[in-house]
């Protein structure tokens, strides 16, 4: 194949829209690069063409694209950025403080949590912060409507997180432990941990929105697979 994304800083996220056939990357100077893949099926020859290169305030930490959304969290922001992929990029902006019970006006640009990593599913959204704290949010409003704890995740960790196939569970790791919490999103509690698999804290983890099945990675430099269906 051929095409190279050539980034400046380190890169930090790359996620892919399934049904545009879009990737974006994204590096630690807050830089976004969005490619379309150009892919006949068949043959070895796959290509790149640069769609869009946006520049973000800070490192970009989240990254997800959703109903034709590219969703992203820069490093010292208050909010998350809505790219509408139909309409040449426009931006729009969803607060993270007002979206949360008890918002009191004038702390609009206050900054309490960055956002670490972000799961789509449905209208709603995951984000996984570095305050131990998961939430789940409305797509559409930015409505918190779950807070997700019993972890813990700090500004000098890796926070993950992903869906399971139904929508009902909320899959994340934990910087001390070597495993994934499982919370049940009705109940807001962890309701099964997936341990004795890594020996070593999980950095990464990828939940398929096709089957019951679960990825994991981790600085014991294994990679595991997890099928919830089976059980």
């Amino acid at each position: 194949g051929k095409g190279m994304i050539q980034h400046k800083r380190y890169v930090r996220n790359v996620v892919w829209a399934f049904d545009e056939n879009l990737m974006a990357s994204a590096s630690a100077d807050g830089v976004i690069q969005v490619h379309r893949v150009v892919w006949d099926g068949l043959s070895e020859n796959v290509s790149l063409e640069k769609v869009e290169t946006l520049n973000l305030l800070g490192p970009v930490e989240g990254l997800c694209f959703h109903r034709e959304k590219l969703i992203c969290y820069a490093r010292g922001t208050p909010y998350l950025l809505y790219f509408d992929v139909k309409e040449n990029f426009k931006q729009s902006k969803i607060n993270l403080n007002k979206g949360q019970a008890g918002y009191a006006a004038g702390f609009d640009e206050h900054v309490s949590f960055a956002v670490m990593d972000i799961a789509a599913h449905g209208d709603y959204l995951a984000l996984a912060t570095d305050t131990s704290r998961n939430i789940i949010m409305e797509f559409e409003t930015g409505i918190q409507v779950r807070n997700l704890y019993g972890h813990k995740n700090d500004g000098f960790s890796q926070p993950k997180i992903a869906w399971s196939k139904n929508g009902q569970y909320i899959y994340g790791n934990t910087q001390e432990e070597a495993m994934v919490c499982v919370w049940d999103i009705s109940g807001s509690t962890i309701v099964q941990k997936l341990e004795n698999v890594h020996t070593q804290a999980i950095r990464d983890l990828c939940s398929s929105h096709l089957t019951d099945t679960l990825v994991t990675t981790s600085f014991d430099k294994q990679t595991n697979l997890w099928f919830a269906g089976s059980e």
